[in-house]
């Protein structure tokens, strides 16, 4: 079914949906689509992590430098793209070693906003789909996991995607390596996307895909990325993230990259629905709140009012395990 999408692509855009550090979990797939003779661009969110940027929460276009617009909400970016203030986004350093643009999302404008502007810069670029990648599955969440942390992002991202007219899919990397569902939880949510025919199809890193992640993620702080290359090279087991906070079980399956129907993903998801009319990203951080979740916003905002600048002075009150 995967090759139904591809089959007339010329060009496509490869984005990082669940936050900055997913451009390194775009690397398979852009791979595997330029083996086929399909330009590829690959791309982001802007949201770094507030152990990188402690200004909380994703940043908008207008506080980017060296950029250059696509839409209200889409822009290319390069190896000289910073914030105002001075933060050096992962995917500027992406940009400097493959020494090729990006794109950029500012997913503070809400759903509406996102997806018109992701249409009209697929437009612009000449590109025939865009495939979302989610380091680590979160996307899939349904709110009741233990460990889920950082809902918001992935739901905002899934519901616009779902709302774009252009054409697009779900890739899902690294299942399970971000600790925060578990791979038992993640099989379980993709079978029951299968079981509604929106399971497209699969693909495993080979060793150039290893190859090219390892110089990019030299120096980079994207664990989930770094977990799956571990995997690769055969290490199979426990790891730790987020300075030891959590572990996560990494296998050969880490390694692959899981190809979903954007729709049928989306009708599942109670998170991208309860987020879809929300008109910017306090509102619907909001609407995740109304529904007992915690998000990364949340997290941020706390650890800006404590002067925190690591995930330990965050959760070491918390009673959290290691799970």
């Amino acid at each position: 079914m995967l090759f139904r999408y591809l089959i007339e692509c010329k060009r496509a855009l490869v984005l990082g949906i669940g936050g900055g550090g997913d451009i390194f979990a775009t690397i398979p797939t852009r791979n595997f689509l330029k083996k086929m003779g399909i330009e590829v661009y690959v791309g982001c969110v802007v949201w770094e992590r507030f152990i990188l940027d402690p200004k909380p929460g994703p940043r908008p276009l207008e506080e980017l430098l060296n950029i250059q617009e696509l839409s209200e909400t889409v822009c290319i970016g390069g190896a000289d793209t910073v914030t105002e203030d001075g933060v050096k986004l992962q995917a500027s350093y992406l940009s400097e070693r493959l020494s090729e643009e990006v794109v950029l999302v500012d997913v503070t404008k809400g759903v509406e906003k996102i997806a018109k502007g992701l249409d009209e810069a697929l437009v612009k670029l000449g590109a025939d789909l865009l495939v979302g990648i989610d380091g680590g599955g979160d996307i899939l969440a349904r709110g009741g996991e233990k460990n889920l942390r950082s809902p918001l992002c992935d739901s905002l991202m899934l519901a616009s995607l779902h709302s774009m007219k252009e054409a697009n899919l779900l890739g899902l990397f690294a299942a399970g390596c971000d600790g925060e569902l578990s791979l038992e939880e993640i099989l379980t949510y993709i079978s029951e996307i299968a079981a509604t025919g929106g399971y497209l199809g699969a693909y495993g890193m080979t060793g150039e895909d290893a190859e090219i992640l390892e110089r990019l993620l030299k120096d980079m702080v994207s664990e989930v990325s770094k977990i799956a290359l571990l995997s690769f090279k055969g290490f199979k087991g426990k790891t730790s993230i987020r300075e030891g906070l959590w572990n996560v079980e990494t296998s050969i399956i880490s390694t692959i990259t899981f190809y979903l129907d954007t729709e049928k993903t989306y009708n599942l998801s109670p998170l991208a629905k309860a987020v879809s009319d929300s008109k910017n990203i306090f509102e619907a951080n909001k609407k995740l709140n109304q529904i007992g979740l915690r998000t990364e916003l949340d997290i941020e905002l706390e650890a800006q009012k404590r002067g925190a600048r690591s995930y330990r002075e965050i959760f070491k009150n918390k009673g959290l395990e290691k799970g």
